[in-house]
């Protein structure tokens, strides 16, 4: 049966849009930004560490950066609209 994998992103800075092929054999390119030249790549969330050291080492990338979007907490509860009382006018 399927299951499913923890995956973390990494924001990973170029210095140049051509080396986005290097690194389609980390991980799953999400997002490639030309103009700004980075790129978000999923990989699995037991590799993080290994995989960024791995990364920062490599002349063709600028910077490497953790997504924490994982942190944040989605479910919501309640409702979004506030309800103003004792406004005096």
């Amino acid at each position: 049966m399927f299951q499913k994998e923890n995956r973390s992103g990494l924001i990973v800075y170029l210095y140049y849009n051509r080396d986005v092929k290097k690194l389609q054999s980390f991980g799953d390119i999400c997002y490639h930004s030309k103009k700004r030249r980075y790129i978000q790549l999923y990989v699995p969330t037991e590799e993080v560490a290994e995989l960024v050291e791995r990364l920062e080492k490599e002349k063709f990338i600028k910077k490497v950066r953790v997504c924490h979007i994982q942190e944040l907490e989605t479910p919501f509860v309640g409702n979004l609209y506030r309800k103003e009382e004792n406004v005096i006018i």
